[in-house]
């Protein structure tokens, strides 16, 4: 009997078995059956994009490459989208970019870049150009200068967090950080539109820092005499409302009209931190023939209108300086000083610390005062009655 190897286990065995003793292995002559074909992967739509895997390449091995066209020499050119892990992070990436195509060249530009592009749309001149600067230059300027930890970052890569780190920068003024935050709305809403960006980060930072920290100029009662003789010239009426209800600027003309209740005379609304957030203030009777007036669902502001049109809050700014002047005020106001003369007229008229603070939204002094004091909205009333 010869012996034979078996193909399988190298082991020797007899040549007239069938199987292999040790393995198992069939001997006999008869076809491998032949391995089922893999089915093939559906093709994509031409234009959709393509996901290549990079040779020798371990990380991020899965490149996807949009945009694919031909160069003048015949060789394709194409914008790489990114480089994932694997092929489902590819697969997610490609399919939301073809929900909503954008340049992936746009993506990748850093908050100075966005800047400066930004800066050459609205002013049509580059930043660093010779003559002289509007204030709102200079302004979007300095707040790009004091957001430098941003200014090598790729603006589409940016954490809401990050740019919350530059409003909660103690070294810097409340005037300051409103100028950053109105810097980062401008730029958002710019990036938006260009496809920079996918989403707005600055609809969800905000300013904690308190503002009544700013230096203010209350009006004196001679003043006070002037715009109450003068109530009927135009925005006069605002300055009074603003100065018997002690809101902040914007807290109160970006109030929506449904928080204004002239039948239970409150505004309800706040900005800024939480003890100004949500806060009700009662309507001062004096103010409240103001607020009817200018009460009309027609614009989207109690205090941004100027009976026939909507206005901004530059065009406010200049109504509410020129009203000034109109009443024979010719020292320099600001619409804060409102709020600091109302602040003023509670204290003069010995108003409860604490219904002054839940009246001006501030935070209060200790733990009862923050916590613990609860002030109905006619104690609240009362309070402010008094001025």
């Amino acid at each position: 009997m010869a012996l034979i190897t078996c193909p399988e286990c190298t082991g020797n065995i007899s040549d007239k078995a069938l199987f292999c003793p040790h393995c198992g292995f069939p001997l006999q002559d008869q076809p491998i059956p032949a391995r089922k074909p893999k089915r093939a992967g559906k093709r994509r739509p031409n234009g959709t994009g393509t996901i290549v895997p990079i040779k020798g390449k371990k990380k991020n091995r899965y490149q996807v490459r949009v945009n694919t066209r031909i160069d003048d020499r015949g060789y394709p050119i194409y914008d790489v989208l990114g480089n994932f892990p694997d092929q489902i992070s590819a697969d997610i990436a490609l399919a939301e970019y073809n929900k909503d195509p954008y340049d992936p060249a746009n993506r990748m530009k850093t908050f100075k870049e966005t800047f400066e592009d930004w800066y050459k749309w609205k002013f049509k001149k580059p930043v660093d150009a010779k003559g002289k600067k509007t204030s709102s230059q200079y302004c979007s300027v300095a707040a790009f200068k004091h957001c430098q930890d941003l200014h090598d970052r790729v603006m589409s890569k940016l954490q809401a967090t990050e740019l919350q780190e530059i409003l909660d920068r103690e070294d810097l003024s409340h005037s300051t950080l409103e100028h950053i935050k109105n810097l980062f709305n401008q730029m958002y809403k710019y990036a938006l539109q260009f496809g920079i960006v996918a989403k707005n980060l600055s609809e969800f930072v905000q300013i904690g820092k308190e503002d009544d920290t700013e230096p203010g100029v209350p009006f004196t009662e001679d003043e006070l005499a002037l715009l109450w003789k003068n109530k009927d010239r135009p925005f006069v009426d605002t300055i009074l409302i603003y100065c018997y209800s002690g809101w902040r600027l914007n807290e109160l003309a970006r109030m929506p009209l449904k928080d204004i209740d002239l039948v239970n005379r409150t505004f309800t609304g706040g900005l800024k931190n939480k003890y100004s957030r949500n806060r009700t203030v009662p309507i001062h009777s004096k103010i409240i023939d103001m607020v009817e007036s200018r009460y009309d669902p027609r614009f989207k502001s109690l205090i941004y209108h100027n009976g026939i049109k909507d206005i901004s809050e530059a065009d406010y700014r200049e109504q509410f300086n020129q009203a000034l002047l109109d009443c024979g005020i010719t020292e320099p106001h600001t619409p804060h000083d409102c709020r600091h003369t109302c602040n003023t007229l509670l204290d003069n008229a010995e108003v409860n610390r604490v219904a002054r603070y839940k009246i001006m939204g501030h935070a209060g002094k200790d733990i009862n005062e923050k916590v613990y004091a609860h002030k109905d909205i006619n104690q609240l009333r009362k309070a402010i009655e008094k001025i």
